[in-house]
């Protein structure tokens, strides 16, 4: 795991001011990487590189790396079939210095180009320079776990891992974008290709960017998908075998993941939170590692919250040393205070503030730790994945039903509202945008951000989402999906990421194996939901019956959810008041009130704000705005 940093401008002519002026940009990405940096540039082009050093330890596989033909590599992330792909180009005459992945992604791009990156079996984010060509590659992997954000302007162009190191290269964007705040509002993130900063975009997972230049500058930039979910046929597809039969496949392919995943040259961890997915892998770690892969939980002090207690008894079951963590009230605004280090945009899944606690935490013993996200997306693990099943079975009832429900909502509670409005939808993609937004098309034209009334229409991005899935007829096949392209990559991966990364902890994920999850995406539903029961990840949950009390597994899924209410109401009431103030004054644009609302309470209510998720996103610009605007203020 490392921080990247590139920039391609034909003002680069003097090697020294070149990378002076990169520094800035590269010490901002040293938290991704503490353990070595540098730099190299050339006529027209720079590199920049700092390292988490996880495999082969040694100089060999310093960063940026050449192969002494004018090809330069700088990379974020693992892949985890390099020692195969090694053999491969050994074969074919190439000769290895270093013991890890890099060097054989270098000879990887050298000898097949792009078409390499259908041979990847892992996670990352690069540049591939090609200095006789003039061409740039920049590429993510399939399912957005490593980032990587560029923008182009001023015939130039800048990448970095994040836009706390891109905004601080010369000439940068610092401007804030109008319809990413409108998205951050509607959604808690900001979704890919968008970025906060206005010019900037963040390269869509499974895409690679080819950028030509020559003297004078950028001459031409593609775009291009290297792989699409459309290429995994949905249901049935694997053929007929019975359920044992997919059981065994399913065990064997979890435990080649975490084989893969266990490759490292310093130690490794697993996080625990007491879930299906996480005590899944951590079972298979202990067997596949003789118990000799610690286990890591974050607890809270309210019982409701706290899945502490579940993951110490499965700790306890499946053998092997455990540590378990606690976040209070106490802890709450110090982790807060330095949220806006961590996340390079506004960012509101709350789980984020115990998320980079943990990570802090965890860091202190291991440098690499497994994690179960991937499970959900696949095994239709989510409330709002069986939520649109049965809407989508009620939805053919008469229009004078669908009337009544619209005349009677506006006297019930706000959650009957909620149910009302995706339940009025007129097809699957808008039902998709109220259940996951909470927002009606009309409703969200009165979100607290400059032109809100003017935007497109909320349900147009999620239909722009869901051009993959148009031959995708069963609704939780649907729904698992969307997920993998939207809310995984962009907020699930963001969340862990930023934090894991701000620490100097690498985070992996055996259950986003893309040759896994294409595998169980062909099952069919029958074998991955339990319609009856309402019940997903049927073959995890076969798996862990052998292995952990029915107690253990068989209760209501909580997540990794922090008791949000009781943080905003106590230590966090004080950053709540000042953001209602600058909110009344006018001082967060793009964010504002409505024309329609006086004060917050009277938009909270226009807007249904059941669990005060949009409180909380305003809170979370505010604090996000405050620190961009002292950093910009540093750097001007």
């Amino acid at each position: 795991m490392c921080g990247i940093l590139g920039w391609i401008s034909p003002s680069l002519t003097d090697p020294k001011r070149s990378v002076q002026e990169a520094q800035p940009a590269l010490q901002a990405l040293r938290p991704r990487g503490p353990d070595g940096n540098g730099i190299e540039t050339g006529k027209g082009w720079l590199l920049g590189h700092t390292r988490l050093a996880i495999l082969d330890l040694t100089e060999k596989a310093r960063q940026p790396m050449t192969e002494g033909q004018g090809g330069w590599l700088v990379y974020n992330g693992e892949i985890y079939n390099f020692k195969e792909l090694r053999e491969e180009l050994i074969g074919l005459g190439y000769r290895f210095q270093s013991s890890g992945d890099t060097e054989v992604l270098l000879y990887a791009m050298r000898e097949w180009g792009v078409s390499c990156l259908e041979r990847l079996r892992g996670m990352f984010a690069f540049g591939w320079l090609d200095t006789k060509k003039q061409e740039l590659i920049l590429t993510r992997d399939r399912y957005g776990v490593k980032p990587l954000a560029y923008e182009l302007r001023n015939n130039e162009l800048r990448f970095a891992s994040d836009l706390h190191a891109l905004r601080l290269l010369p000439g940068a964007s610092r401007e804030i974008d109008s319809e990413s705040a409108y998205l951050y509002m509607a959604l808690g993130y900001v979704p890919s290709p968008h970025s906060i900063l206005k010019g900037v975009k963040k390269l869509r997972p499974a895409y690679y960017l080819r950028v030509r230049w020559s003297e004078k500058g950028i001459r031409d930039v593609e775009e291009r998908a290297y792989w699409s979910i459309k290429q995994i046929s949905a249901g049935e597809e694997i053929g007929c075998r019975n359920g044992n039969a997919f059981l065994d496949e399913y065990e064997n392919r979890v435990k080649e993941s975490i084989r893969y995943r266990l490759t490292s040259d310093v130690p490794v961890g697993v996080l625990l939170s007491g879930g299906i997915d996480s005590t899944l892998i951590t079972a298979f770690c202990r067997e596949t590692a003789n118990g000799k892969v610690p286990s890591f939980t974050l607890g809270f002090e309210d019982p409701k919250n706290d899945e502490a207690p579940f993951a110490r008894a499965i700790a306890q079951q499946l053998g092997g040393q455990h540590r378990e963590f606690y976040i209070r009230k106490e802890n709450v605004l110090d982790t807060w205070k330095k949220l806006w280090e961590v996340y390079d945009e506004p960012f509101a899944d709350s789980s984020a503030v115990p998320t980079v606690a943990l990570s802090r935490l965890v860091a202190r013993y291991v440098k690499v730790a497994l994690t179960g996200d991937g499970g959900d997306e696949v095994f239709a693990g989510y409330p709002w994945h069986r939520a649109l099943d049965r809407v989508s079975r009620v939805s053919a009832m008469p229009q004078f039903f669908h009337r009544a429900v619209t005349e009677i909502a506006p006297y019930f509670s706000p959650s009957f509202r909620y149910q009302a409005d995706i339940f009025n939808q007129e097809d699957r993609i808008t039902q998709w945008s109220v259940l996951r937004t909470g927002l009606t098309d009309s409703r969200a034209e009165l979100l607290p951000v400059e032109g809100a009334g003017e935007r497109s229409h909320l349900s147009h991005y999620f239909r722009e989402w869901a051009k993959d899935l148009e031959t995708i007829v069963h609704p939780l096949e649907w729904a698992c999906r969307m997920d993998l392209l939207t809310y995984l990559p962009d907020n699930l991966m963001v969340k862990s990421d930023r934090a894991s990364m701000s620490t100097g902890l690498e985070l992996r994920e055996p259950l986003l194996d893309h040759q896994l999850t294409a595998w169980c995406l062909m099952l069919p539903m029958r074998s991955r939901y339990d319609s009856q029961r309402r019940r997903g990840k049927i073959l995890p949950r076969r798996i862990l019956e052998q292995k952990i009390p029915s107690r253990l597994l068989n209760r209501h899924k909580q997540g990794f959810t922090p008791p949000l209410g009781e943080w905003l109401q106590g230590p966090l009431r004080p950053v709540v008041n000042e953001t209602f103030k600058q909110l009344e004054q006018g001082d967060l644009s793009p964010l504002c009130l409505p024309a329609e609302c006086r004060d917050w309470s009277e938009c909270a209510k226009t807007l249904n704000d059941l669990h005060q998720q949009f409180l909380w996103r305003i809170v979370c610009f505010s604090e996000w705005l405050r620190h961009h605007r002292s950093l910009s203020s540093q750097t001007c």
